[in-house]
């Protein structure tokens, strides 16, 4: 809440970089009410130019546009638009994937297949408090020296950011959560 509340009065939004999987991307964190939203963004060298690229003149002269083409096109996109449903989008390659391994399984083609579930992440007790670390990297110096000891405290144990691989054709089973010490 201290994060995001910090970003709204200054009007600045958070770069990060995290891992999804086993590749590492560049993102925004960016408030938007209660929430956070992370959005990943491409790195530089991902990015082309735009003068590399062979695009149409900007404006409907310089494109050579025709008023008639224009009209169609707005009709199109009044047409095409509505209202923002996310219920109305599913992951259609996931449900045709699913759909071909049921049919083998009853087919008799392959073993039990299980659907994988989405894992909770596990519980960390490596609770970072914010306020203290900000404290401390104000205090330090403004370079680079304090946003480098902040970013250490901040990064999860090393055992957290290995993936975790499933066995082919067997049942996923949830690992259980390692007790606490007092």
């Amino acid at each position: 809440a201290l994060l995001r509340e910090a970003l709204v009065k200054t009007g600045k939004v958070g770069l990060a970089k995290v891992v999804i999987a086993t590749k590492q991307h560049l993102a925004v964190l960016v408030p938007s009410g209660p929430a956070l939203v992370l959005n990943l963004l491409r790195w530089g060298d991902e990015v082309k130019s735009l003068a590399d690229l062979d695009l149409p003149a900007e404006g409907v002269k310089g494109a050579k546009v025709t008023p008639a083409e224009m009209k169609m096109a707005e009709q199109l996109i009044n047409q095409m638009s509505g209202r923002w449903k996310p219920e109305d989008f599913k992951d259609e390659f996931k449900h045709a994937v699913m759909k071909i391994v049921q049919k083998k399984v009853k087919a008799g083609d392959t073993e039990t297949v299980i659907e994988p579930e989405e894992e909770a992440p596990e519980q960390n007790a490596n609770v970072i408090d914010l306020t203290e670390l900000l404290q401390r990297s104000l205090k330090g110096s403004k370079g680079s020296a304090a946003r480098k000891r902040a970013e250490e405290e901040a990064k999860p144990p090393a055992a957290a950011k290995k993936p975790v691989k499933a066995a082919a054709k067997k049942p996923v089973r949830k690992a259980t959560p390692a007790k606490r010490r007092a």
